[in-house]
């Protein structure tokens, strides 16, 4: 019983001890004013009043810790049907905590007890309560047993107690009331005027003590009603009024409980799940032991009722509105099986149903496992905001329900990826590729969110259970491979698993493992190519380049390891290596040669690039204008007012910078309007397709040309014969860099590479 509840009670019990007080101060003066009787009225008194505190106070105390006992029971039952429900060790876990109300009314029932003999069994029962957390599954039901079996013979403890108390009280009535009528009856005229003076007292009581209980039964947040052994009311708060919405009329006291029923019934605040609400209602109020249970009514809201007998005959019954809390607990099942925006199933319910579908599979076939994510999702984000990404991603989830077969499963994984299970079928190879089409062609078409045209695309991956996993994480896994691979054969497609995606993806794996570890074991080399301007026939810097010294693999090329760097960030790392190095070799070199770093994009991204050059120039002190930036013009296409203002940064320092790949890319001319670049250089890709492509000329002399006009420096990349030296010469590029002059040499070999050159190029070894 809840502490409002036993707020009342005691109210109650405290105008009884009101009246016990009159009658004490009314025998009292009684004896005084008789003389002849005083003797034997102190001592009837006397005796009287010890043993009705004393019986009392072991009611109370016994009465009191039978209800929480009750409540324990009540408790634990529901604590052993989500226990034995509980499949897995969340839901034992979640079932666990119920024992928390179990323990809650367990110590105050100990508090309450009205002996040692029954404060020791219910401590004895806690403990065994305390125990069941860790109690093997196999003993569970014998602690159970054992358990409810004290209990029960707990409260029948506590409820003999409280009846001896009764038959105490008013077997000493019986004995005083016989001492006394001897002296009553010889001072009955004086009693008389005696009670005539005292009435008025006994009425100023009488209010003051119903003021006090009125007080603290409408003062209650629950509604709460008495009810005597022949189904009548005895009194009820308007809190249980209000909740029923009945009339003044049947809250008075001696109302039929079977009225307020039927008016209930008639007037939609019955049960919905009652086939005959009256009978069943009756025959709860009628019951004479605790009860607990829910109950819905016509109007949605759900109304917990916890019903105790009480001694005198009757009972007392508490009624509580938690609609807002089954629903803020349906609302937490859902959001654990499925995604708060989009509504559909969540990782969770995703794995579980592939765990279900692979078990169909073994009876129908095969299944398909499909991935995939939005293409250009992030632009949309970006561009237009969250908002309108939150919208986009419920109105692609509502267009993938729309592609779904009966018993198929989507699902969103996170940010723009979402999976989707097709039942398993005979035909589910074909039912997959009929579907992979049909989701790109639905997310390519143009969404309307809010005044916004949005235009996406859609990349999927697929895999076959039983034939690429017999598991929920081996399928996704194979699935995302198979995406990955449809990303990078152009986005907009589909692809199946194979096998060799997973060796490649393995060794992937090992790679950047590999990579991770010769960060710090030095593996690293810095080897540099000489960049020859051409009007000095001189060198006049140098570029460096990563060479990864692998112990067992030997010399990893770049273009297998860069790769992986960049997508795992490790790039940041290395590319503060390269700079740092870079600069303290070029130190020992002539002060008129520059050295030329590579710079990605993801180090742009990380932030703190201009931090770093400045602490590698001023570490090795080199004077920051031979230090030369290379940057793609992949660096400008995000965060181009950042990354701007980081290439401004660096350019104040004194460090040049060179857009390296040009014409590659699809906005060269306006990434040169942005930003003041030193130097181009001109892609390798023109220079050694002289011969197959003629346009090649055109473009190479352009970029001269452009160069030439904003006094900017143009350096052809790749240049590895005498025929495309004297081209690059004719066509007014500035520098040149390639084959014909050298290979990449370790920073061992550069000084002997610069005493050696003579202006005439020489093709190396």
């Amino acid at each position: 019983m809840n502490k409002s509840a036993r707020g009342v009670i005691s109210t109650a019990l405290a105008g009884d001890r009101y009246t016990i007080s009159f009658r004490r101060r009314f025998l009292a003066l009684t004896t005084v004013l008789l003389a002849v009787n005083l003797a034997v009225g102190l001592i009837a008194r006397q005796q009287q009043r010890a043993i009705i505190d004393h019986a009392v106070n072991i009611y109370d105390t016994a009465f009191i810790s039978t209800n929480y006992v009750n409540l324990a029971q009540i408790a634990f039952q529901h604590y052993v049907d989500e226990r034995m429900r509980a499949e897995d060790t969340v839901e034992t876990s979640k079932a666990n905590e119920l024992l928390d109300d179990v323990l809650d009314n367990m110590d105050v029932a100990i508090e309450r007890a009205s002996s040692p003999l029954t404060r020791v069994e219910a401590q004895d029962i806690r403990v065994r309560l305390s125990e069941l957390r860790d109690a093997p599954a196999g003993d569970i039901e014998n602690h159970i047993a054992a358990i409810r079996k004290k209990m029960e013979r707990l409260r029948q403890r506590n409820s003999d107690i409280g009846l001896k108390s009764r038959d105490d009280i008013e077997e000493s009535s019986v004995k005083a009331d016989l001492l006394l009528v001897a002296s009553i009856l010889t001072s009955i005229t004086l009693a008389g005027l005696v009670l005539l003076v005292m009435h008025r007292m006994i009425g100023s009581m009488k209010r003051r003590s119903n003021d006090h209980f009125q007080a603290a039964l409408e003062g209650m947040p629950q509604g709460l009603s008495l009810v005597d052994d022949k189904l009548r009311l005895i009194v009820c708060n308007a809190r249980y009024a209000e909740m029923y919405d009945l009339p003044a009329e049947l809250t008075k006291p001696g109302t039929s409980i079977r009225s307020i029923i039927e008016h209930r019934a008639k007037h939609g605040t019955a049960s919905v799940d009652s086939e005959d609400f009256v009978s069943e209602k009756l025959a709860e109020a009628a019951q004479a032991t605790t009860l607990a249970l829910e109950q819905q009514l016509q109007d949605g809201r759900i109304i917990s009722l916890i019903k105790a007998p009480l001694t005198t005959g009757g009972s007392i019954t508490i009624h509580m509105d938690v609609t807002e809390k089954r629903n803020s607990e349906r609302k937490i099942a859902f959001l654990a099986h499925h995604d708060a925006l989009t509504a559909l199933a969540n990782r969770v319910q995703l794995r579980e149903h592939i765990e279900r579908t692979v078990k169909d599979v073994d009876r129908a076939g095969r299944a398909a496992i499909l991935c995939l994510d939005l293409d250009n999702f992030k632009t949309v984000n970006d561009t237009l905001g969250h908002s309108v990404g939150d919208a986009l991603l419920c109105a692609v989830a509502g267009r993938l329900q729309g592609l779904l077969g009966e018993g198929d499963l989507v699902s969103r994984t996170g940010g723009d990826e979402f999976a989707i299970v097709q039942t398993a079928s005979e035909h589910a190879v074909e039912a997959a590729a009929a579907l992979a089409p049909g989701i790109i062609e639905a997310l390519s078409a143009p969404f309307e969110i809010g005044d916004h045209t949005v235009v996406i695309g859609a990349s999927v991956g697929i895999a076959m259970a039983p034939d690429d996993g017999g598991d929920a994480d081996q399928l996704l896994k194979n699935a995302d491979m198979a995406l990955y691979r449809a990303k990078g054969e152009g986005r907009g497609r589909f692809h199946f698993f194979e096998p060799e995606m997973d060796v490649k993806a393995q060794n992937r794996r090992l790679l950047e493992l590999d990579l991770r570890k010769a960060i710090g074991a030095r593996e690293f080399e810095l080897f540099y190519q000489p960049i020859v301007n051409l009007a000095d026939n001189r060198i006049s810097g140098f570029e460096a380049l990563l060479r990864w010294n692998h112990p067992t693999r030997g010399r990893v090329p770049p273009g297998e390891f860069i790769p992986v760097a960049e997508e795992t960030g490790l790039i940041t790392t290395i590319g503060e290596w390269v700079i740092r190095q870079a600069c303290i070799d070029a130190k020992t070199w002539p002060s008129d040669l520059r050295v030329a770093v590579n710079v990605s994009p993801v180090q742009f991204r990380a932030k703190g690039l201009a931090l770093i050059v400045t602490s590698a120039v001023a570490n090795a002190g080199l004077i920051p204008d031979r230090l030369e930036l290379e940057i793609t013009e992949t660096v400008l296409m995000h965060d181009n007012e950042e990354t701007l203002a980081t290439l401004r940064q660096l350019q104040v320092l004194g460090v040049r910078i060179s857009m390296d790949d040009f014409g590659t890319g699809y906005s060269s001319l306006s990434y040169l309007r942005s930003f003041p670049f030193d130097k181009i250089k001109i892609d390798q890709s023109f220079v050694r397709d002289l011969i197959n492509n003629p346009d090649s000329i055109g473009i190479i002399r352009a970029i001269a040309g452009l160069g030439q006009s904003m006094g900017v420096t143009t350096t052809a990349e790749g240049v590895e014969t005498q025929e495309q030296l004297d081209q690059m010469r004719n066509e007014g590029c500035t520098e040149v860099q390639g084959f014909f002059y050298s290979r990449p040499v370790p920073v061992s070999e550069v000084a002997s590479l610069l005493s050696g050159f003579g202006g005439r190029g020489h093709v190396a070894a």
